[in-house]
């Protein structure tokens, strides 16, 4: 991919990286590129997984699988976005969640150890990259941490309103925003029954505490 430099700029784990730092990463790790149709699995739970990855087009979601086979969402992942990273810092390389495309898709796939201790690359990039893979990681931490808080939420919609102002306060307003789920996929992130669900938002409306249109939604409290 001619853009993947481009790309690679624009994510966490290259930055402070140059267009041309990024071609010459790119010259010594030798990244894979592979593309998924629409609902191809990527990762498996129980994949091994020695390399990050980058989205560089198309849309995928990861999730937590339980022994029926029912999804519990983690978080969904559009360009530049990164994944794999905490399977593969751990020792076993072993996933424990399962990654789909929902969109025909485009990854880069970089070999995690050739990033942190190929000797071709100099110390200062390797520094510069560990720094960067320890602040996604501790990103991904606080992610995982406010999924514990909302599913803490005793009620349906105590987990409806704690999400919906997270999403707000991320996006740094207080009243209208759009959420990147659709229904079936935003009780999946709720651990929830769709239907529940629906029922909840319509009363939600109908008293006054939110207003929305799809995945269009405004905050009246």
């Amino acid at each position: 991919m001619n853009n993947l430099p481009a790309i690679m700029r624009q994510t966490k784990l290259f930055e402070g990286f140059s267009l041309k730092d990024c071609e010459n990463i790119i010259s010594i790790v030798k990244p894979h590129y592979k593309s998924f149709l629409k609902n191809e699995v990527l990762i498996q739970d129980g994949d091994t997984v020695d390399y990050v990855g980058i989205v560089c087009n198309g849309k995928i979601i990861t999730a937590k699988l339980d022994y029926e086979g029912n999804a519990s969402l983690l978080y969904m992942l559009e360009p530049p976005k990164i994944f794999g990273l905490e399977v593969a810092a751990t020792p076993t390389q072993i996933s424990s969640i399962t990654v789909t495309s929902i969109e025909d898709t485009w990854v880069a796939m970089f070999p995690y150890s050739e990033l942190t201790t190929d000797d071709r690359l100099s110390t200062e990039f390797r520094n510069k990259l560990m720094y960067n893979m320890l602040t996604l990681l501790a990103n991904e931490n606080m992610r995982r941490m406010y999924k514990i808080e909302l599913l803490c939420q005793k009620s349906l919609r105590e987990r409806v309103l704690t999400y919906l102002r997270f999403v707000a306060r991320k996006k740094g307003t207080s009243s209208s925003f759009t959420i990147p789920f659709n229904r079936e996929q935003l009780a999946q992130y709720l651990n929830v029954n769709r239907s529940a669900l629906s029922h909840e938002l319509s009363l939600m409306q109908q008293e006054g505490l939110i207003s929305f249109k799809k995945n269009c939604f405004t905050l009246h409290i």
